[in-house]
């Protein structure tokens, strides 16, 4: 990303112990003052101290690693008014510019658009029923996630994550909310045609200069990649990225993308 960023960044690697000092020195010699590597045990009690009122933001932070990695960016830097987090498993292709844009982030969020799937943990009917009900943006992915902090609505927040009922999947318990919280702010996503996920009937388009590397299909892609960077040719057009405002989804809509999983990740049909 340092590489092929022509925007001046500033890397703040959040791991999870396993680098040595080895590691991290080197790190540091490679990218210069640029970089920065933080700990998840060294970042837990200050973003707990900063969920002090929220019992089930602090129970999700203790738990899961999803959790570590909505909340802690947030508190990373508490004077900052946004926060940018990226996946480790995010390649860039080609060089770009204007993808850590704050003004596209104001009042809002920026996250990957998942073209696929709304990969959330509630059931369909669950939009219907109970006294209350969850909310969602269609088709969102966490692997990207820019916030603009005061447009977070704690308060639902900590309902979701309290409401055991909408946890079916639990790796996509934060997914899942952020796609609730998205829905009552100015949320956004990056074209999917200038950062893709890549499933396996995806496709790398002349203006796509960055890809999510999914973990289940991400050895059948390193091959195509590499065979794609072979052939690439020098001295390519910086990309900028456009953004697209989220859209509200609604019961048949999520019912429909919910069957489409299925055919995909059952019948292996796509």
């Amino acid at each position: 990303m340092v590489k092929n960023s022509t925007d001046d960044i500033n890397l703040l690697i959040h791991t999870d112990g396993s680098l040595s000092e080895r590691d991290e020195t080197s790190l540091c010699l490679k990218f210069g003052s640029c970089v920065k590597v933080s700990n998840f045990g060294r970042s837990k009690e200050c973003v707990l101290d900063h969920l002090k009122d929220k019992p089930n933001c602090q129970k999700i932070r203790k738990n899961s690693i999803w959790g570590i990695e909505f909340f802690d960016p947030i508190f990373a830097f508490p004077e900052d008014p946004i926060s940018f987090y990226l996946d480790a498993d995010i390649l860039f292709l080609r060089p770009f510019s204007g993808l850590f844009d704050r003004e596209q982030v104001k009042n809002g969020a920026v996250f990957l658009k998942d073209t696929q799937w709304d990969a959330y943990s509630f059931r369909p009917w669950q939009m219907l029923t109970g006294k209350s009900k969850p909310q969602a943006v269609k088709g969102i992915t966490t692997g990207l996630v820019f916030w603009d902090k005061s447009a977070i609505d704690w308060d639902y927040l900590e309902w979701f994550l309290g409401e055991d009922r909408l946890h079916q999947i639990p790796e996509w318990i934060i997914p899942t909310a952020q796609a609730g919280l998205a829905h009552k702010c100015e949320a956004k996503t990056i074209s999917p045609r200038h950062i893709t996920n890549l499933y396996p009937n995806a496709c790398i388009h002349e203006d796509t200069f960055g890809v999510h590397l999914l973990g289940s299909y991400r050895e059948s892609w390193m091959e195509k990649l590499e065979t794609r960077k072979n052939n690439q040719t020098e001295n390519v057009p910086i990309m900028i990225p456009s953004f697209e405002k989220c859209v509200s989804q609604n019961v048949l809509g999520y019912s429909l993308r919910q069957m489409r999983r299925w055919k995909n990740t059952r019948l292996n049909l796509w």
